[in-house]
């Protein structure tokens, strides 16, 4: 199996899609997806494949917070059970994601007339913090003093100010995670495609296998084909519905009642950061709620890569379909108005904004107020996760979150292995996404069958880049950068004199990434799209060096550059 991960082995894979039959197909490319096939290729004896209809993590898993989170609200709620199992699942992606999930304090302000007493939140983060057993460094604190929270933070509003209180969670980038997952699925056996949108369900009721077949089009080379599996597995989350209704067991009515919620986010220039070398992130209650007497909300302010700020998040229905979903002028001036109340002297407007972007989260509701409502029988929405299967067969994950999609993986893969009654030994809990390094020796299969090595020549590369790549990309991510740059010195130089990104870190997310536009690139692989200017000025420039490297046409350049222009815009069209 090689490290390669290309538009190559994206043919290479939608051919064995189409000329072999699998145990079990994945619809949808996000978290979950991921998941499920990096299970199931790690437990063997399952031809497993997945189809994504348009990039790795373009829908609601590369529109997240970028955390991974135990949800402390929860123990308001008394839902003790999911807030174990967020912190448990936090644990395990700190143990087997080490250079992607990364600690993070936040600190949540307490100002007067806010919700819950500030001894009782230091009562809570204990409790919580106590869930966890990470670092013995990760312990909750609390401070009543303004000016040592304006050290630590960064420079928030002090008037009115009754204290705050630490606890521990993690960061991530949510598209890089759904990436390693994906490709460590692949290493191990699992045949993954990209741009492969699901059209349809041929109806198998009279076919003697009872395999599912269903059509599936290439959106890039514009071709349908056929994919044949024992099982189907839904995991689209807020697209939900558009599979159902083409099941071929769908009786006109939802299987499930859900609610669908847009968080928007918007980044900006840094604001978060304080005196302290330690990166916290600030939780806050918001204020706008309390003119309409509405229930006020937690906002969370992030640091993010180069120098900016993630701000997010609002919870509002969506008025379009999942991936039509953009950020409203209502929801943009929410954000940035209680940005500007938390920190003042920053004196932020819409024209501070380096851009936006929006998700929708695929929550789960019912009218059985016995079973999931509150004891005022009003309805409730839960983050939690369904497993279900329709007459004809298909399975359907409902619901779940980024912190728990791991396990909500287990869980599906350990239905499908009874299904087919194949030995089930799950290993994703212990086995890492990144690749090994023993000695200088990259072992980049955890399956023996298909186990193979790299051997790395000398290191090139400046110590400050090989950290960051490693972090990035992982050992073999940087190895392979580092291979590009042994064959061309040209490549070890930045594309851009702002950013550090190297030429060679472009060259491999095409070669080992999968990134099949510009707009993977700048917006999901390397996230330029989130730093000031979000890459337009430059995207030219980038667009002919892959050009002259993947030997595109001067029309497909131009194309490129257009369509990621016109999607920023799209974006930012209501700032």
């Amino acid at each position: 199996m090689s490290l390669e991960f290309s538009s190559r082995t994206r043919s290479q894979n939608i051919n064995i899609l189409k000329n072999e039959p699998l145990d079990v197909l994945v619809i949808g490319g996000g978290i979950v997806g991921a998941a499920v096939i990096r299970d199931l290729a790690l437990n063997g004896g399952i031809k497993t494949g997945l189809i994504e209809q348009a990039d790795f993590a373009s829908g609601t898993s590369g529109a997240s917070s970028q955390l991974i989170h135990g949800g402390f609200r929860y123990l308001a709620k008394r839902d003790i059970s999911l807030v174990k199992q967020a912190r448990k699942e936090r644990e395990i992606l700190l143990h087997i994601a080490p250079n992607l999930v990364k600690p993070i304090p936040l600190a949540i302000l307490r100002y007067k007339g806010d919700p819950y007493p500030l001894a009782g939140i230091q009562l809570a983060a204990r409790y919580y913090n106590h869930l966890s057993q990470s670092d013995h460094a990760e312990k909750s604190k609390l401070l009543r003093d303004a000016q040592k929270i304006q050290d630590m933070v960064g420079p928030v509003a002090t008037d009115a100010l009754k204290g705050c209180v630490v606890l521990w969670d993690s960061k991530v980038d949510d598209a890089r995670l759904t990436l390693a997952t994906l490709k460590n699925a692949y290493q191990n056996g699992g045949i993954v495609a990209n741009y492969v949108q699901f059209l349809r369900f041929i109806d198998n009721a009279n076919t003697p296998d009872a395999l599912h077949r269903i059509i599936a089009k290439d959106t890039l080379s514009k071709q349908c084909f056929e994919i044949t599996a024992k099982k189907v597995v839904s995991t689209v989350g807020p697209w939900t519905d558009q599979i159902w209704c083409k099941d071929p067991s769908y009786d006109g009515k939802p299987r499930l009642e859900t609610k669908n919620a847009k968080g928007i986010h918007i980044i900006l220039p840094a604001c978060v950061g304080g005196k302290s070398s330690v990166q916290y992130g600030v939780i806050a209650v918001t204020q706008a709620e309390k003119l309409q007497n509405e229930k006020q909300r937690a906002i969370f302010l992030l640091p993010g890569e180069h120098n900016t700020s993630i701000i997010g998040t609002t919870e509002t229905t969506p008025e379009a379909e999942p991936e039509s979903v953009q950020p409203s002028k209502e929801e943009v001036d929410y954000l940035i108005s209680e940005t500007q109340r938390i920190f003042p002297s920053l004196s932020y407007n819409h024209t501070s904004i380096i851009g936006t972007y929006a998700g929708v989260r695929p929550l789960i509701a019912t009218n059985n107020s016995k079973q999931m409502g509150d004891k005022d029988g009003r309805n409730f929405v839960s983050r939690e996760h369904i497993i279900t299967e329709s007459a004809s067969g298909v399975l359907y994950v409902y619901g779940g979150k980024l912190t728990t999609h791991r396990l909500i993986a287990e869980e599906t893969a350990d239905y499908l292995t009874e299904m087919l009654n194949v030995h089930r030994h799950c290993k994703t809990a212990v086995c890492p996404l990144s690749i090994a390094i023993t000695e200088g020796i990259i072992e980049y299969s955890t399956n023996t069958s298909q186990s193979a090595t790299y051997q790395p020549e000398i290191n090139t590369i400046p110590d400050i880049d090989r950290e960051r790549l490693i972090q990035r990309y992982g050992s073999a991510g940087y190895y392979k950068i580092n291979e590009l740059i042994q064959q061309d010195a040209v490549l070890s130089e930045p594309i851009t004199t702002s950013l550090p990104f190297l030429k060679a870190e472009i060259l491999y997310a095409f070669w080992g990434e999968m990134a099949m536009t510009l707009e993977d690139l700048l917006w999901r692989r390397t996230r330029i799209g989130w730093t000031k200017g979000q890459g337009i000025d430059i995207a030219p420039n980038i667009a002919q060096f892959i050009g002259e490297s993947n030997d595109w046409s001067q029309d497909r350049i131009e194309t490129e550059v257009a369509n990621y222009v016109n999607r920023i815009k799209w974006l930012n069209q209501n700032l």
